[in-house]
């Protein structure tokens, strides 16, 4: 991917498409570059921040853009659907990008923020494409380098590594799970040593709360108090449902 980032050819004969990608690319690699005071990285956050610099130039020659920030302005919600797999890669790609908006919306609901679950399973069907244009093939590259770098950087917040195995069984969306499978789920994954066990306690945890008040009047006292324990230790962060009244 480095390589054909870099080398990409920026001239005025260059697709408006992929240069708005491309840009999206620079980007995301020259700030999080930026971040690591090592020779290299900050070699490599000046020759994005020169490649970018070429692109703007060029997009706002053509009246595509304003400025530099307009590169970086949240698609808005399409009606592509939930399905991953029935989602285009320019679809995949804008949905990827909203997760500023999907952050925001589990902070509210009192859900652990750190985590990129979602934006995970985006990648992985994504990489289950064949791109047929260079711009698919930039969309990809730019949602691999974002997811990435965030990885990188929970790695660097919690002081844990990426990955120690590559044995991973990921949780299927279109599954219900019972309680009892996701209690021993969420118990499998709670004394977690690296980011990719972490992402996938927050995501059963999901599941969890999501089966928890959808059937509030069917008390899972066993899951409910893994739950509890999982927050009054601050492994995650959740809100846990209100106790049912006692009849008296």
């Amino acid at each position: 991917m480095h390589s054909r980032i870099m080398n990409y050819r920026i001239s005025s004969s260059s697709p408006t498409d992929e240069l708005l990608t491309l840009g999206q690319i620079l980007s995301e690699i020259g700030d999080y570059a930026g971040t690591i005071l090592d020779r290299e990285h900050l070699s490599l956050s000046r020759h994005c921040a020169a490649r970018l610099g070429k692109v703007v130039s060029e997009l706002i020659t053509r009246k595509r853009i304003k400025s530099p920030d307009d590169l970086l302005e949240i698609p808005a919600e399409s009606a592509a659907g939930s399905d991953l797999c029935a989602m285009t890669i320019s679809e995949l790609h804008a949905l990827y990008r909203q997760w500023p908006a999907r952050h925001k919306e589990r902070l509210s609901a009192g859900r652990e923020p750190l985590t990129y679950y979602y934006e995970g399973r985006i990648i992985r069907e994504l990489l289950r494409r064949k791109p047929s244009t260079k711009n698919e093939r930039l969309k990809i590259d730019y949602c691999l380098a974002s997811y990435n770098n965030e990885l990188d950087s929970m790695s660097s917040i919690l002081s844990l590594p990426v990955r120690l195995s590559n044995d991973t069984t990921y949780p299927n969306p279109q599954r219900t799970y019972t309680p009892e499978e996701l209690t021993l789920l969420i118990r499998k994954h709670t004394d977690f040593r690296d980011i990719t066990s972490r992402e996938l306690l927050i995501e059963y945890t999901d599941l969890a709360l999501d089966l928890l008040s959808s059937a509030p009047s069917q008390p899972q006292p066993e899951l409910l108090s893994l739950l509890t324990s999982l927050c009054e230790k601050d492994i995650i962060r959740l809100p846990l449902p209100s106790p049912s009244p006692r009849v008296h």
